[in-house]
């Protein structure tokens, strides 16, 4: 079915895939035989009709008075006497399961899920095995054949039969112990029956509301899920038998080596597997396939002194260096070391994207001097070598054209102070480990969708991706720059949005907030997410107010250190922020993390993509690199850079005021404006406008305006040149 106005789908529902019965090659050919529906039509549905099908009778009204013709519209309800609410005549459009014997004599032979059109004299059967298929009948007779150049012309022997479009559902098991298991099974599940079959398979939850509530928003409004029908999957073992023609093995993970729940994963993506603990193998033999990949009591810690770190040794020559894993993509999700007895399911409704991916799927420590918390008898450093190891092969496996995406974060339990306890102690912040995996994994081409955590479908929503580019707002009026010492020009960049996880959960949140449009905002997030969440970030866009503009977060499209990328790789970085800077129309670029100032080489790679403005937050973290604060400057690309102000303190407006006053204090260029780009995370608007007030308030002597980025950043370039 034509979705008009709407976004088109990827081949996996490419018009190869609905199977068309008609004895035309064109839909709607004009020949002498035709026949052309005139002003004696009347349309015709079930007097018990389904909504949908009242609102597609009524469409196809309406299209037929747009053409010029005012058609009756009635219903085939016959009272008790035999009287017809509408007299049978030759000249018909039937829409449904009418009771007229055109109607019944074409459902006999249609099949589920399956919808025709036919014409049977001069009557126009439409006609769908379900509600949703006869709406999508429906609306390809419109697109087809009331609205091409034939006019209202038919042909008289029209005959098209086609499978619906229609999506399975099915909620998702979740919760500790053998419920966690299911939980993993399904989402293995989901992943390959995505990246096989035609019809997506979209999972709800049981504990989360926004999969409901993302179904609900993409159905309504003529959005991209509005012409589907559903199929209710409604057991574990009706999920089995949906998925049963795509498996080939079963996987069976070892609940007391948690490491082998991530190699199980990665396996199933390989080898079109499910992924199951021994007790779910046995209670469904009989629906599995023959092939077992059995990792229990496999792996001793004979390899490496550490049995999680030979389970991933084994993964890496098994998986990635034989080549069967997808390099795309690597999937950094936690294990059930402490998720399983917790019924934290965070990293396994997810794992539908790593089978979808066919990725490697890894939970490691990037620490070379303290052991982590989940193998605290390995050799200290025994994790990042086998992290090393990992991307080393990986890049040796990946086309020399490509990078690769990390998806997912890492466990702050594990190896971070959050896990201190009496038996285990981290010197390192969470924000530390974040800072090094990606110094580390940088020159080995990666980038980062760092929290992928309760990311529900996306190999479902993946599915939406735009037919053009997003086109965001832009300043209605040119500011005129006033650049004396009573300015203070903010550029408030909300984020941090850099992640699937983030933009599913808080950013969805904070964008419903009642005070979003009241002040310009610079929401920040990670244009490379269109390839996860694109029909969500089209939500966005499209109902951005004048005040909702859009920049990247977090090292542009994706996360990485640009002083720490390789020579030969730059090339690859700058199509790659091309690519997407120019599909969401982001041309700013203020969140860079990087541990030194940007060199002019590096300045002037970022500007290919980030030609309005960028910046950065420089730290020493860990004594890493030169810790030297940047300064505002313009780059010999003509484009001006910002330092990042991270100053900001979420839930207390008092106390972010008072931060942020002093990064504007630290910013005064004497005898000129004052300009500051500031970070406030993961906060509504309604909270990011009480700090902005309260400055206000703490700084009486000067005029402090919000502007939006293209003209704050077309300004402080301005004010910079006066010098």
């Amino acid at each position: 079915m034509k979705k008009r106005g709407i976004l088109l789908l990827f081949t996996l529902l490419s018009a190869a895939a609905l199977l068309v019965s008609c004895n035309r090659d064109q839909p709607g050919a004009v020949t002498g035989e035709d026949f052309e529906i005139t002003g004696d039509y009347v349309i015709i549905r079930p007097d018990n009709a389904d909504k949908s099908v009242v609102r597609a009778a009524t469409s196809l009204t309406g299209t037929l008075r747009n053409k010029g013709l005012d058609p009756d519209i009635g219903t085939d309800f016959v009272d008790r006497n035999g009287v017809a609410e509408v007299p049978l005549r030759d000249t018909e459009i039937l829409i449904g399961q009418t009771e007229r014997a055109e109607s019944k004599e074409a459902a006999e032979g249609l099949g589920e899920h399956r919808w025709l059109i036919r014409t049977v004299g001069k009557k126009i059967v439409i006609l769908g095995s379900e509600p949703a298929a006869t709406v999508q009948a429906v609306g390809y007779f419109i697109d087809n054949y009331l609205n091409g150049e034939t006019g209202l012309r038919v042909p008289a022997d029209l005959s098209v039969e086609k499978e619906m479009d229609y999506m399975y559902l099915y909620r998702f098991t979740e919760g500790s112990g053998e419920s966690y298991d299911a939980c993993v099974t399904e989402a293995a599940l989901q992943g390959l029956f995505n990246r096989e079959s035609t019809h997506p398979l979209y999972m709800t939850s049981p504990k989360s509301k926004l999969p409901d509530e993302f179904l609900t928003l993409m159905r309504s409004d003529n959005r991209w899920m509005s012409g589907y029908g559903f199929v209710e999957v409604g057991s574990f073992d009706a999920l089995l038998d949906l998925v049963r023609p795509f498996l080939k093995c079963v996987v069976i993970w070892d609940e007391t080596v948690p490491a082998t729940l991530n190699a199980a994963t990665t396996a199933a993506g390989c080898e079109d597997g499910a992924v199951m603990t021994g007790k779910q193998y046995e209670a469904y033999r009989d629906k599995l396939p023959e092939k077992v990949i059995d990792l229990r009591g496999r792996f001793d810690g004979s390899r490496t002194g550490s049995v999680k770190n030979d389970v991933y040794r084994w993964a890496i020559d098994e998986y990635l260096a034989s080549g069967k894993c997808g390099t795309a993509h690597l999937c950094s999700f936690e294990d059930s070391f402490f998720t399983r007895k917790n019924g934290d399911v965070r990293y396994v409704i997810n794992r539908d994207f790593a089978v979808f991916h066919r990725a490697f799927v890894f939970d490691l420590s990037v620490w070379s001097d303290e052991v982590p918390q989940d193998d605290m008898k390995q050799k200290k450093g025994t994790d990042l070598e086998t992290y090393e190891a990992m991307l080393a092969e990986l890049k040796r496996q990946r086309p020399a054209t490509e990078l690769t995406e990390i998806d997912g974060f890492f466990s702050f339990n594990k190896y971070s102070l959050n896990g201190n306890n009496d038996a285990f102690t981290s010197k390192y912040y969470p924000t530390q480990f974040e800072w090094d995996a990606a110094r580390i994994f940088t020159p080995y081409g990666c980038y980062w969708n760092s929290v992928a955590e309760w990311s529900y479908n996306m190999t479902v929503h993946r599915l939406a991706l735009p037919t053009e580019p997003l086109k965001q707002n832009r300043p209605e009026t040119e500011k005129t720059l006033k650049d004396d010492d009573g300015k203070v020009y903010l550029l408030l960049v909300t984020g941090d949005y850099d992640a699937t996880g983030s933009i599913y959960t808080k950013m969805y949140d904070n964008w419903n907030d009642p005070g979003r449009g009241k002040l310009p905002l610079a929401w920040s997030y990670n244009p490379n997410l269109l390839e996860e969440y694109p029909d969500i970030l089209s939500y966005f866009y499209e109902t951005a107010t004048p005040n909702d503009y859009f920049v990247s977060n977090a090292g542009a499209a994706g996360w990485f250190t640009a002083s720490r990328v390789a020579e030969e790789d730059w090339d690859l970085y700058v199509k790659h922020n091309q690519k997407y800077f120019t599909l969401s129309d982001i041309s700013c670029a203020p969140d860079f993390w990087d541990y030194q100032t940007f060199t002019d080489g590096i300045e002037s790679k970022i500007s290919k993509f980030a030609a309005t403005g960028f910046g950065a937050l420089v730290s020493n973290q860990l004594g890493r690199g030169t810790g030297e604060p940047m300064n505002q400057h313009i780059a010999l690309s003509g484009v001006p850079v910002d330092p990042l102000c991270n100053r900001y303190v979420r839930g207390d407006a008092e106390a972010c005021a008072e931060g942020m006053i002093k990064g504007i204090e630290e910013r005064k260029r004497p005898g000129h404006a004052t300009f500051m780009a500031t970070r406030v995370i993961w906060s509504t608007p309604t909270y990011i406008r009480s700090c902005v007030e309260k400055i206000q308030e703490k700084l009486p002597d000067y005029s402090v305006e919000v502007v939006d980025p293209y003209t704050y950043y077309r300004l402080l370039g301005e004010s910079l040149m006066n010098e």
